[in-house]
């Protein structure tokens, strides 16, 4: 007999899924950056970004993610499950100021924010 998979157990395993998303974006983008500062073209850039253990890491931690957002899709409808993963925005601002040196500006984190309160909402909803 299958058993019914709980809302909570949906939303851990989305911010799970969330958490590698913005952790593999975050490495995919310092790899990158490496990559695009030889100012590679054609292939030469393919084999440079091949080359790159961020870049491999944060596409493996993004296939994670898909695997995941899969299986939460399993479980549940899209309509919720889709919104949660907006938590990835957020993340991504906090990864990118902290990790890779960015200005994040105002405007950027009151997005972010506008975006969270959605996520409540969803979060909460029936």
């Amino acid at each position: 007999m299958e058993q019914a998979v709980s809302r909570t157990q949906v939303i851990v395993v989305v911010m799970v899924a969330v958490l590698c998303v913005a952790a593999g974006e975050t490495l995919l983008a310092a790899g990158m950056r490496n990559v695009g500062r030889g100012n590679h073209e054609g292939v030469r850039f393919v084999l440079a970004a091949a080359s790159d253990w961020r870049v491999w890491l944060g596409t493996g931690l993004m296939a994670v993610f898909y695997g995941l957002y899969a299986l939460a899709l399993s479980w549940a409808d899209l309509s919720f499950v889709l919104p949660l993963t907006a938590v990835s925005y957020i993340l991504g601002a906090v990864f990118a100021q902290s990790f890779l040196g960015e200005h994040v500006t105002l405007t950027r984190w009151i997005g972010a924010a506008i975006i969270a309160a959605g996520v409540a909402v969803v979060g909460k909803g029936g």
